[in-house]
């Protein structure tokens, strides 16, 4: 069970202990992580083994190889701000301005992001989230299949609540684990693994669908380049997203089912989740509230060319109201959100800036961007090999990515303006590849999972298998969107 409320957000040293690998290796084979890529960070800065590019370019690159390793490997659950200083600090001594260093502070996409995360805290406070669960669980007689169906219908709602995916996680995964016991079930075993990698699934993916129902609609807007950037509206985002990842969602969970579904019986009956939900007594004042705010702002983001005020403002009012009724009080300003997950937000969202600025941008693109254009012609093979080299970087890219997604986005400007592939469309590319999870260590939301339930939820083989079936959903939803999006005019 989740013995912290105030997990979410935060992506700690999780699930080692139950893998039976000794601490003191792990913890050494960390601080080992950490120093390789200082030494490549000293290489790059000192010998500038990189034609073409400046010298600050060079300094720019070795600070980011030192914070992107203090990032991926976290030696003794090292925050990640301490990487974010060093690639702040970095840009500063190497002649970058703090306008440039700390764009990512001033972007629309941490400030939608802040009050959603709050959005989140709020769900798991007031006991709204667990109430939302309990009552789509209580709405089906058990069985297998309506496991599968009730996790969908939970993710999508809370979803529609908060992007904070974390905190979504840190809902479903207590409640999961909570039936694999009332069920009798075997830690681990298929059916445990069902009943949780569903739950933890649908926290995840179908979010993508819209753009504040996951990170990466507020962090895709802060990575665009500027001229891209008002491409990247809520509708334009719900128009071209929301049926792929509607597919890969429904598409997974049927495979997912079909892998893992165990031949005995669910051992559970539908009056265990009504006594869990009559457990939870009379529905509060707190609840009732933030269930209007969430859903107002909700109604407020999906209007926005209606009335025209910015999602990011919407989301600021949204925190006010909550604040001002009490919902989110003094205390919880500092603790309700991780502010560590603001400083890698924050930080990760300047690269972009950072790159163009230390002409490091300018320096690949000319290397990039002639086979990328290449392939351009052809959406549907530009989309798929674009999608396969982000899967491969995602083995080394570690969280989510964003480190090349901050150096490759400017490519997306020759290729919506030479080809007419909106950028949203190659988003999907990242969104994918950002998604996926062959090895656990990939995906920090698993890793926050596994923390979460102790490590009792699945075994690696379940994760593996899993992972690559994502993938395989993935490529074939690419396949089926291009004749989607060619209706909708997003690609030529």
């Amino acid at each position: 069970m989740l013995k912290n409320s105030k997990v979410f957000g935060v992506f700690p040293d999780h699930g080692v202990h139950y893998r039976q690998i000794p601490i003191k290796l792990f913890k050494d084979s960390k601080v080992f992580g950490v120093l390789a890529f200082v030494l490549i960070g000293l290489i790059i800065g000192i010998i500038k083994p990189f034609a073409g590019l400046p010298p600050q370019g060079h300094y720019i690159l070795a600070t980011v190889a030192v914070a992107v390793g203090m990032w991926v490997f976290r030696p003794g659950g090292l925050p990640f701000t301490a990487g974010c200083s060093i690639l702040l600090a970095g840009g500063l001594i190497f002649g970058l301005g703090f306008n440039v260093v700390a764009s990512g502070f001033v972007s629309s996409a941490v400030w939608i992001l802040v009050p959603a995360l709050y959005f989140g805290f709020v769900l798991q406070k007031t006991g709204l989230g667990k109430r939302i669960a309990y009552l789509v669980l209580k709405s089906f007689e058990p069985s297998w299949l309506s496991m599968v169906v009730s996790w969908f219908i939970i993710g999508v709602v809370l979803s529609a609540l908060t992007p904070a995916i974390a905190v979504r996680i840190a809902i479903v995964m207590p409640i999961a684990i909570s039936v694999v016991e009332a069920c009798k079930l075997e830690y681990r075993s298929k059916g445990c693994a069902l009943i949780t990698l569903t739950a933890w699934a649908m926290a995840l993916i179908p979010g993508n669908g819209w753009f504040t129902g996951s990170l990466w609609g507020p962090l895709m807007l802060g990575f665009l380049p500027a001229e891209l950037k008002p491409l990247a509206t809520f509708d334009a985002w719900f128009q071209i997203m929301f049926l792929p990842w509607f597919i890969i969602t429904v598409i997974f969970a049927i495979v997912i089912y079909i892998l893992l579904k165990p031949k005995e019986a669910i051992g559970i009956t539908r009056d265990t989740f009504k006594e869990q939900y009559a457990a939870l007594g009379r529905i509060t004042r707190e609840e009732i509230i933030a269930a209007v705010v969430l859903l107002g702002s909700l109604v407020i983001f999906t209007t926005e060319r209606i009335h025209h005020i910015p999602t990011a403002a919407t989301g600021l009012i949204a925190l006010s109201v909550l604040i001002m009724f009490k919902i989110i009080t003094g205390p919880d300003i500092s603790s309700g959100i991780s502010w560590d997950l603001f400083m890698f937000l924050g930080s990760t969202v300047s690269l972009s800036a950072i790159f163009v600025t230390a002409k490091i941008s300018s320096w690949i693109g000319p290397m990039l961007q002639p086979p990328l254009l290449s392939l351009a012609a052809n959406p549907l093979i530009f989309l798929l090999i674009f999608t396969f080299i982000l899967f491969l970087i995602r083995f080394i890219d570690v969280p989510w990515g964003f480190s090349t997604i901050a150096l490759t986005s400017t490519l997306l400007v020759p290729v919506f303006n030479q080809f007419g592939i909106h950028p949203l469309v190659s988003a999907m590319a990242y969104l994918v590849a950002g998604n996926c999870f062959f090895l656990g260590y990939q995906q920090p939301f698993l890793l926050l999972a596994e923390g979460i339930v102790q490590g009792k939820a699945w075994a690696p083989n379940h994760v593996s298998q899993a992972g690559f079936l994502f993938a395989i959903v993935a490529i074939i939803t690419l396949l089926v969107s291009i004749p989607y999006w060619r209706m909708l005019g997003v690609i030529q």
